[in-house]
């Protein structure tokens, strides 16, 4: 028996770093996906095959019983622990251990902020418990996702494996979460290709909030409030060009503070202001900074938002915003 599951990827659309502070964030599962087939084996261990996972200029070949890492040990090594310990917990669940032969294929770069390593961990989830005919609800998904990353990570909000099992927006305040009604944004994520420490830039913005804690609470305020209206648009009667143009506006507020609190790069950037004079309604970081990503709010004007992202440096992925969280996308005997 073979079980395939997919899991989204997920990007802050508002809140980043500001949430550290107790104020609210939303995010949002996108329709970029990772792919777990997971399959009993005869030989009793764990086998984890890693057919794509993108990570740039990284080569993984896997032979019986080793791992060859050809660049980027780190990173991989990473993603597989996430893989080994969602197994494992799943298999606490169920009570019962088993040779199980997992393989990963991924449209999401590793390491940009998009949630990867969430995605991964909830495929594997979704994946390995079905094949152990475990039922378990998106809530208990999501619950072993965020366990798997405190065992990886040692600190994890939870943020990224919720949004991943459940798919479409969530909202998120001093550890609960609220969905929000699914609204279709067309996007553009825009990659640097390069990825910030996010434990660095939160004790950045830390310091700042220490030596100028009168200038920085303002801002960190007026980001709390940015997501209050943001909540407000999404769930307010307005027409759909009024809402676009609405969240445009607070992307663009947003991505200034973020820019404020110095956790913005200059790639970051001019992936930002490429997409605005491309004709997207809003654009700013998503997540930490330092590198990693941008998102651009860009309603028929997608195509163009990529080519300019694509002169201006940058790595763009057209997409949406996804209602499913994980996905059971086949069983075969």
């Amino acid at each position: 028996m073979r079980v395939l599951a997919s899991a989204p990827a997920k990007i802050i659309l508002f809140g980043e770093h500001s949430v550290v502070y107790g104020k609210p964030a939303i995010a949002a599962a996108i329709d970029l996906r990772t792919y777990v087939w997971a399959e009993f084996n005869k030989n009793g261990r764990i086998r984890i095959e890693a057919k794509d996972i993108k990570i740039p200029g990284l080569t993984v070949s896997f032979s019986e019983s080793e791992i060859y890492f050809e660049t980027d040990y780190g990173k991989a090594a990473e993603v597989l622990s996430y893989v080994r310990e969602a197994i494992n917990l799943v298999m606490e669940e169920a009570g019962q251990k088993k040779g199980v032969t997992v393989s990963i294929t991924s449209q999401i770069p590793v390491g940009a902020g998009l949630g990867s390593s969430a995605a991964v961990a909830v495929a594997t989830i979704g994946a390995v418990s079905k094949l152990l005919g475990l039922e378990l609800t998106k809530e208990e998904v999501a619950k072993l996702g965020h366990k798997t990353e405190l065992l990886v990570q040692g600190a994890s909000s939870g943020i990224d494996p919720t949004v991943s099992a459940i798919g479409g927006f969530l909202y998120y305040e001093k550890g609960t979460f609220e969905e929000l009604p699914a609204i279709e944004l067309p996007i553009v994520v825009g990659y640097t290709g390069s990825s910030g420490s996010t434990k660095e830039l939160v004790a950045k913005v830390r310091r700042s909030f220490e030596e100028m804690p009168d200038i920085i609470t303002p801002i960190l305020n007026s980001m709390g409030r940015i997501v209050e209206k943001a909540k407000e648009v999404i769930l307010a009667d307005y027409d759909k060009e009024i809402k676009f143009q609405l969240l445009g506006q607070l992307m663009n507020i947003n991505h200034g503070l973020l820019d404020a609190l110095g956790v913005s790069t200059k790639s970051l950037s001019d992936l930002v202001y490429a997409s605005r004079e491309a004709g997207a309604l809003g654009a700013k970081i998503t997540g930490a900074g330092g590198g990693g990503c941008m998102y651009a709010l860009a309603p028929g004007k997608q195509s163009e938002v990529a080519t300019a992202i694509k002169i201006a440096g940058g790595t763009p992925m057209i997409t949406k915003i996804s209602r499913e969280g994980l996905r059971i996308e086949d069983v075969t005997q």
